[in-house]
C-alpha cells in the first residue's frame, strides 16, 4: 500500500523549488559553522591546549547532529510524498512503541532540564507500519522537549477511546499564540519569535506527523496557551477499525 496525493498541491504546500531552496540554506548553515570551527582548530587560534577547543568541538558535533536530523526528516518526508512507497501493515502495540519513544528521549530531556512521564494503558493495538507510528510519537515528544523550559515537564497519556486510541503529548513550555497555531503542520515551517530563536529544527516534523496521521484516517489537533504549554491530541484507529487505503490526500483530512 502506498501513499496517494492529489495532482494539485494543497494550499500552503511548498513547490519543489521552495523545498530545495530551504533545504540548501538549512544544510549550508551548519556546514559553514563546522568549517569555521575547524579553521579555528587548524590555526591553533586558542593556543596549543586541547582543552581550549572542547567547546568548539561540542558545537561542531551539535551542528552535525542538526544536519543529520534534517537529512533524516527530508528522507522521511520524501518517502511519504511518494505514492509508490511500499507500506506493509502489521499488528502493533502502540503502548509499547510509545514507551520506547519516551525511553529514547530521556537523555535529551535530562540535558534540557525537562522531566518525562507517561500514563499508558496496556493492550493498545492497531494495524500499522511500526516506523510510522514511532515517527509520529517521536516528533511530538521531541517538540515538547525542545519548546519547553528548564524545570518543565512532558507527559504522554495514551488510552482507549471508543474503538480507537487517544494519545496526548503535553508540555509546560512556551506555548503558542492563536496565529502561530494556524501555521503548524506546514512543510519547512518553524514558529519564529523571541522565545524560539534558539530552538533548532527542520520545520518538517509536524508536517510528517500530519501526513502520517492522515494516512491512518486519524485526527490530530493542538491546544495551546502562551507561557502555559501545549498539548497535541492524537486519535488513531484501533484494531476494530484497521487502517485501509490512504485517503486521496491525507493533508486535507479531518485534522
Amino acid at each position: 500500500m502506498g501513499f496517494r496525493q492529489d495532482e494539485k498541491a494543497p494550499e500552503g504546500k511548498n513547490s519543489p523549488f521552495d523545498v530545495f531552496t530551504v533545504l540548501g540554506h538549512d544544510l549550508k548553515s551548519p556546514l559553514n559553522a563546522v568549517e569555521a570551527y575547524l579553521e579555528i582548530i587548524r590555526g591553533k587560534v586558542l593556543g596549543d591546549s586541547v582543552d581550549a577547543y572542547l567547546a568548539i568541538l561540542g558545537n561542531s558535533i551539535a551542528r552535525l547532529h542538526q544536519m543529520r536530523e534534517l537529512i533524516t526528516d527530508v528522507v522521511d518526508w520524501a518517502r511519504i510524498q511518494n505514492p509508490d512507497s511500499p507500506r506493509s501493515l502489521a499488528a502493533l502495540d502502540v503502548g509499547k512503541t510509545a514507551r520506547g519513544v519516551i525511553e529514547r528521549h530521556r537523555e535529551a530531556a535530562r540535558a534540557a532540564g525537562v522531566s518525562l512521564s507517561e500514563e499508558i494503558e496496556d493492550g493498545l493495538t492497531m494495524q500499522a507500519v511500526p516506523r510510522e507510528i514511532e515517527l509520529v510519537i517521536g516528533h511530538l515528544v521531541d517538540n515538547a522537549i525542545k519548546y519547553n523550559r528548564a524545570g518543565g515537564a512532558v507527559r504522554l497519556v495514551a488510552g482507549r477511546e471508543g474503538s480507537g486510541i487517544a494519545l496526548n503529548v503535553s508540555d509546560t513550555g512556551i506555548g503558542l499564540e492563536p496565529g502561530e497555531q494556524a501555521l503548524l503542520f506546514r512543510e519547512f515551517t518553524r514558529i519564529k519569535n523571541v522565545r524560539t530563536q534558539d530552538v533548532r529544527g527542520t520545520g518538517l516534523g509536524l508536517a510528517i506527523v500530519k501526513r502520517l496521521v492522515g494516512a491512518y484516517m486519524g485526527r490530530i489537533h493542538v491546544e495551546s496557551e502562551p507561557d502555559r504549554g501545549t498539548t497535541f491530541c492524537l486519535f488513531l484507529p484501533g484494531d476494530e477499525n484497521p487502517a485501509q487505503e490512504t485517503r486521496k490526500d491525507p493533508q486535507q483530512g479531518p485534522l
